[in-house]
């Protein structure tokens, strides 16, 4: 066993994944990690039952490297339930977000820490992304980085930053009662709705790359619209309803679910050619952090 940071040493971020079935990626997620240009950090990984091989594959890098920690579900429970028990295992002040389909850019932890250490009003930060999946990319996200458009994205109830890319101080989490378990679709929407009086950011640089579906399924749209209204009704009504409605209750939040489906399918273009290799978000990224992590 390789150790790289001894326990009496407190972390300076605690990077957190929630992983179900993600062998295929888990592998350039924790070697994007173990790539960053800081190297005092802990990544938790949850393994939410998987079926495959996700948790052996995270055993053997905690295996080799100290920093890295698997806890595993004896059953499925959703992402949110996942994050929240990493949260609870957190040493550090600071959590950064990462998917197990993801991959951090080698400065993403180091850029994100400087300016939280430098504006210590700010509850979370978040960064543009890298959009990429088996339809090409990468595309850089537009995510607004003005405060006073990000203040108003709160104000109307709208998503305020690309949660993916998020780094949150661990006390806002936690007095925020972290993500709503019963939100499985929209848990990262609740959460940002219970912190709508806090001050966020985000930055003009792309520090994640994400993997996404084009062209996104309608049936992914309409649960994640339904899941969406559920964490409304939760987190600013103090409703005390666990599961979303449906139809014919959920009718008019179809309707918007289905508007705004046929607007991204407007937008986003399947058939485009990636400046890189399709499904992959930058071929030299994942070669070095591979590379590195060997």
């Amino acid at each position: 066993m390789t150790s790289h940071a001894s326990w009496s040493i407190v972390p300076a971020v605690t990077v957190i994944t929630a992983a179900y079935n993600a062998a295929a990626t888990i592998e350039d997620c924790i070697a994007s990690v173990q790539c960053q240009t800081i190297t005092n950090w802990e990544m938790i990984i949850v393994d939410d039952a998987s079926t495959d091989e996700t948790a052996e594959i995270v055993a053997n890098y905690a295996y080799t490297d100290s920093r890295i920690r698997l806890l595993r579900q004896a059953e499925n429970a959703g992402s949110g339930f996942c994050r929240n028990l990493a949260i609870t295992h957190a040493r550090a002040d600071l959590v950064a977000i990462l998917d197990s389909d993801d991959v951090s850019e080698s400065r993403r932890l180091e850029i994100q820490i400087e300016f939280m250490n430098k504006n210590p009003a700010v509850t979370a930060v978040a960064s543009q992304l890298k959009q990429f999946g088996t339809w090409g990319g990468p595309e850089i996200s537009s995510w607004p980085t003005d405060t006073q458009e990000i203040r108003n994205r709160q104000d109307r109830n709208r998503m305020p930053l690309p949660h993916p890319s998020v780094m949150i101080r661990l006390e806002d989490a936690k007095r925020a009662g972290g993500y709503d378990p019963f939100c499985r679709r929209s848990q990262d929407f609740a959460m940002f709705l219970k912190l709508k009086d806090k001050q966020l950011a985000c930055l003009d640089e792309a520090l994640v790359a994400y993997r996404t579906d084009r062209p996104v399924k309608l049936t992914y749209a309409l649960r994640s619209g339904r899941y969406g209204a559920l964490a409304r009704a939760r987190s600013l009504r103090g409703s005390t309803r666990t599961e979303p409605r449906r139809l014919p209750a959920s009718l008019i939040t179809d309707v918007l679910s289905l508007l705004g489906w046929l607007k991204r399918r407007s937008r986003e273009h399947p058939n485009r050619q990636a400046k890189s290799a399709p499904g992959s978000p930058d071929n030299a990224l994942v070669q070095t952090t591979r590379g590195a992590s060997k």
